[in-house]
């Protein structure tokens, strides 16, 4: 039967030709005399064989060839090739006419190409289109929200019920129209549970009319473009229906459509004008369907999508207007705004209406938990690295979307449409700051865009109404955590609270967003080490602006300095004290958490480098050298034990050649060892070699700069400290200190060798209460043998100005008659006058 039918589907053009080529058997000798007679003399004899010519002529044979080919029916074009192919033969044995030989193309007459021109088209009509896959193309593009189209896509497992409904269209034997609803809400997949049952439908007994009622333009369209439609696809099945359908819908609508006028042009006028009324015609077309054993299956997507008269208008086609035999209709909606609708237009209308409408309504089958999940992770897994696709496994989906009690991920996907809209804003995300920041939080802070815009904008904006800074020491351990309030013994997040107060969100939403933010910044072990988590104030902005300002280090530029080892590491200090990023840097590298002695070796050796550039770039006192100092601190042997399999030598070598390699002008290391001796921090290298290196540093520096501030200032660090009972005081101490003896020489050569302004000053000591009362640090007196040693010693130092001169010897004396014991009074003249600089405690 699928034989004959096939045949019945081709006669009409299978007839066309034959009538065509009988004609020209039959009358050939008529029409060369006739074409002879008014083309061939009149216009070809008269064409002149010049190379311009042919060149005009062979570009407009290529032009009408590809123009045919682009927008020609594909049964046109077989039918013209066939036509021309015929009439060619036949005038190859025809002596009436002799066309000349092309220059251009020899062998190759201008008529060969002529034919060429209108058989080539259909030729290439037979060449299946293939769709090309270009290799290394870019994935990275946005995903469309488009529905499946066959079983292989489903990813739901609809298939199965989508098949049964496809198996009992093609069992049942309807004589009137049946209405089949697939409910769903908006973006369920109604189009793509249509789509499958197509898939399934027997092709060679059904004929699938896809109508989309939103495109017609108003209600009054909607029956003729319907008609129009159902004509035209009809047309191929069997041309008299397709006129009956034509007619039909003219005596109802009144309104000549232009289907039916191209009907009439292609033979059945005479159908269409018989005599009789609709329903005779409604009669006929249900005799002819039947007659045909062809189902029918009409396919009406988004019925939501309408006005509501025009959901009216609709349901009066498949009721009513189009009830045929052997037709099935497949209407997708949501069941709830077509009952409004029909309310709507007639409030007396029951809820039972849609019942007399539909016959059948299949709500589409639901999804698993995962379906959603696995769809979402093949769209992840088509552009983000495999490491970020293993964090998104092991703590994202497990931890968020599988955990129902801690951060209650599953109810931010509703449907597949939200998954997609989700990937393409996170491709965006994933583009600018993948390499920049931790992939979790940025995942997680996505989520909560997402879902929750609003409290995306506001934890950025007001992020006080969220979080709180965990103060710390040092700034690189601060972080960010999530401010709170008790409720029986629990913490929560206090912006919940808030936003029950402001009623904006309902209570099942503000618990996602709470498990969302309590993601964000609970202080996971791995957010703590990975130090690029949004729960760092360093990384934090970052996060929202897809973009590294002027104060940021780009994460993967320092990832990939890092992996260089010191060199790169190097380079990127440079490069950031040249941009003035040091601070950052800093604090970047003091984050970083070795595993190794590599590691170790690496971050210390880097912050030591950076450290001499730091200090010159923002003073002496600016560096976290306490930070710096305890990283070093060998307490109980446990850098040795971590990193060193407990070789004690080992250690040591390594910090005595940091300290050796040390940079000019020496202030960073010299004060390093400072702190160390200062906060009795054990090294590893013993304190007579920490005073040679700072004695050393000292006596390279003053050689370089002379007694400048910072080698003051090196000086005064070169002592140690001690404590004594303090006097009438039992159970008090009173702390003291001492310059070390190695650089005592060193401080007497240069004194009498170098201007001493800066060293004079800072040995002058004054009240805080009041500058009058002055003093000479009692310390620095005891490197001399006596104290007019040091008056001596400035009195025969030429280089100092005399007005400074003279300005401190007044000030000697005035604490001498004092016994250098008490505060002198003296007023300064000069720039020996003490300033109240803190810098200078």
């Amino acid at each position: 039967m699928s034989f004959i039918a096939d045949i019945k589907k081709r006669l009409p053009a299978v007839l066309w030709i034959s009538c065509c080529i009988g004609f020209l058997l039959f009358f050939i000798g008529p029409i060369n005399e006739l074409l002879n007679k008014l083309v061939v003399k009149p216009l070809i004899s008269a064409f002149s064989n010049s190379i311009l010519n042919e060149l005009v002529l062979l570009v407009l044979a290529v032009l009408a060839g590809a123009w045919l080919y682009l927008f020609g029916d594909k049964g046109y074009l077989r039918r013209i090739a066939i036509f021309t192919a015929f009439f060619y033969v036949l005038q190859l044995n025809q002596p009436l006419w002799d066309f000349g030989h092309m220059r251009l193309i020899p062998g190759m007459r201008e008529w060969d190409l002529i034919v060429a021109a209108l058989i080539i088209p259909a030729v290439f009509t037979f060449i299946p289109v293939r769709r090309i896959e270009i290799a290394g193309v870019n994935n990275n593009g946005f995903i469309e929200d488009l529905a499946i189209v066959s079983a292989d896509e489903d990813s739901f497992n609809r298939k199965e019920v989508a098949r049964e409904i496809a198996v009992r269209i093609g069992r049942t034997a309807n004589s009137k129209s049946f209405a089949i609803g697939i409910l769903g809400e908006y973006g369920s997949g109604k189009t793509s549970f249509i789509n499958l049952i197509k898939s399934y439908v027997d092709q060679k007994k059904s004929e699938i009319v896809d109508f989309n009622p939103w495109s017609a333009e108003g209600t009054p369209n909607i029956q003729k473009d319907f008609f129009d439609l159902l004509a035209s696809r009809l047309y191929t099945l069997n041309p008299q229906v397709a006129g009956l359908v034509l007619e039909y819908s003219r005596k109802l609508s009144r309104v000549d459509s232009s289907a039916e006028k191209l009907v009439r042009q292609i033979g059945f006028a005479g159908r269409l004008f018989s005599i009789g009324n609709y329903i005779d015609d409604y009669e006929r077309i249900n005799q002819l369907l039947e007659k045909s054993g062809k189902k029918i299956i009409v396919t009406i997507d988004d019925l939501d999508r309408l006005y509501k008269d025009e959901v009216m208008e609709v349901m009066r086609l498949i009721r009513n207007t189009a009830n045929f035999t052997n037709i099935f209709y497949l209407v997708a909606y949501e069941r709830s705004y077509i009952q409004e609708s029909i309310k709507s237009m007639n409030a007396n209308v029951s809820s039972s209406y849609l019942d007399k409408i539909i016959q059948l309504e299949i709500p589409l089958p639901k999804r698993e938990n995962e379906d959603l999940l696995r769809v979402l992770e093949n769209l992840l897994e088509s552009f983000i690295t495999s490491d970020h696709m293993e964090a998104y496994r092991s703590h994202i989906l497990e931890t968020g979307f599988r955990n129902q009690f801690n951060f209650a991920f599953e109810t931010i996907f509703r449907q597949t449409r939200d998954v997609i809209k989700f990937i393409n804003n996170f491709k965006i995300a994933y583009q600018f700051l993948g390499k920049e920041v931790m992939f979790e939080s940025l995942f997680v802070l996505e989520l909560l865009k997402f879902r929750f815009p609003l409290i995306y904008d506001r934890l950025f904006e007001r992020r006080n109404d969220f979080i709180r800074d965990k103060p710390s020491r040092s700034s690189h351990e601060e972080y960010y955590e999530l401010r709170t309030y008790l409720v029986e013994k629990e913490e929560l997040p206090i912006i919940g609270r808030t936003l029950r107060e402001e009623q904006q969100y309902t209570e099942s939403e503000i618990t996602l967003i709470c498990g969302l933010l309590n993601n964000l910044f609970f202080k996971f072990n791995r957010s703590a080490k990975a130090k690029n988590a949004i729960i760092y104030p360093m990384f934090f902005e970052r996060y929202f602006r897809y973009r590294l300002s002027n104060r940021d280090i780009s994460e993967k530029l320092f990832q990939d300095a890092w992996q260089r080892g010191i060199l790169g590491v190097k380079n990127l200090v440079d490069q950031c004290a040249e941009d003035r990023l040091l601070n950052e840097l800093s604090t970047r590298i003091f984050q970083e958490k070795p595993k190794t002695r590599i590691d170790f070796e690496l971050k210390v050796s880097s912050l030591f480098y950076l450290g001499t550039r730091y200090v010159r770039e923002k003073g002496r006192r600016s560096f976290d050298y306490d930070a710096f100092t305890d990283l070093l601190y060998n307490y109980d042997h446990r850098i040795e034990k971590q990193y060193y399999k407990k070789d004690e030598s080992a250690y040591r070598l390594f910090v005595e050649s940091l300290f050796a390699g040390a940079e000019s002008p020496y202030v960073f290391p010299a004060e390093v060892i400072y702190h160390i001796k200062h906060d009795q921090k054990e090294i590893g290298v013993p304190t007579t070699a920490l005073i040679d290196f700072q004695t050393h540093y000292f006596k390279a520096h003053i050689a370089e700069k002379g007694l400048s501030r910072d080698g003051t200032w090196m000086f005064w660090g070169i002592r140690h400290d001690y404590t004594e009972p303090a006097p009438g005081k039992p159970g008090y101490v009173t702390k003291h200190f001492q310059f070390e003896p190695p650089v005592i020489p060193v401080v007497k050569a240069a004194l009498a060798e170098q201007d001493p302004f800066q060293f004079l000053k800072f040995g002058i000591k004054y009240d805080m209460r009041e500058k009058e009362l002055v003093a000479i640090h009692p310390e620095l007196l005891t490197i001399f043998t006596t104290p007019d040693e040091y008056k001596e010693i400035i009195t025969a130092n030429t280089k100092v100005e005399p007005a400074i001169k003279a300005d401190f010897l007044a000030f000697f004396e005035a604490c001498k008659e004092k016994g250098f014991n008490n505060w002198a009074e003296y007023e300064f003249k000069t720039a020996l006058k003490p300033e109240r600089n803190e810098d200078d405690d």
